[in-house]
């Protein structure tokens, strides 16, 4: 099964439970990037389109691809940002059509990263944001997936030196222990472990690993930290 079809077999239950634990850093690329009306903007990996759907509201022209069908048709659903089913790597616009390029968790998705990133940079006219798991900080979702999943393989980019990097926190919260399994089976990831092991066999796993995470009103809060890496193609330009 390829990442686009496991991630799209829950899609609306994926938007509903968790695509939105990225908010802050979504906000904090808007600020960074000062995303306001008439900027444009494409998003790499968009998923359901939340991000699109808030520079949209800033009066931006967003623009997102996905590899997931469904994940496309969701995001169409709830957004007037436009949404295109495409993967990672080459993109079919050209050298600077965009003010602002985004990639929220997303580069290792690229069967090829480092042309993932190449590619962003290239139809970026200004900045591009990079936001990934703190490969220095503890975040509790890996810790489940690790637990649950074993280590992952996947691998990010080789990033410059970025202009600007920031620690966000991203909490998320569920409130018992049925919209937590839902919230982690809706995962792509997990679906390929469900394909393998059963989706009995997941839940159990997930129970036992989610022990030290529960709070005491019987529900779950996961600490989780990204780090974003802010790229400036004009300042690049200026000083050299």
């Amino acid at each position: 099964m390829s990442e686009g079809e496991l991630w799209g077999r829950k899609a609306a239950e994926r938007a509903a439970l968790g695509a939105r634990m990225s908010l802050p850093a979504w906000e904090t690329a808007i600020e960074r990037t000062g995303i306001r009306e008439g900027t444009t903007v494409l998003d790499l990996a968009c998923g359901s389109g939340e991000f699109c759907a808030l520079a949209v509201e800033t009066g931006a022209k967003a623009t997102g691809i996905d590899l997931s069908r469904a994940m496309v048709e969701v995001a169409r659903s709830r957004s007037t940002a436009e949404f295109h089913e495409l993967p990672l790597g080459r993109l079919p616009w050209q050298d600077g059509t965009f003010d602002v390029v985004t990639a929220f968790n997303a580069l290792f998705f690229a069967d090829d990263p480092d042309l993932a990133f190449a590619e962003a940079v290239r139809v970026s006219r200004d900045y591009v944001v990079v936001c990934q798991w703190h490969p220095r900080e503890r975040s509790d979702l890996l810790v489940v997936g690790r637990a649950v999943r074993g280590p992952s393989a996947r691998t990010g980019a080789e990033l410059p030196e970025p202009h600007e990097e920031l620690t966000i926190d991203i909490p998320q919260v569920h409130a018992d222990e049925a919209t937590m399994l839902r919230s982690f089976l809706s995962v792509g990831s997990y679906q390929r472990i469900i394909d393998n092991e059963g989706e009995e066999k997941v839940v159990e796993k997930i129970r036992a690993a989610v022990g030290p995470f529960r709070t005491p009103d019987g529900g779950y809060r996961f600490s989780n930290k990204y780090l974003m890496s802010v790229f400036r193609k004009r300042q690049a330009a200026r000083t050299s």
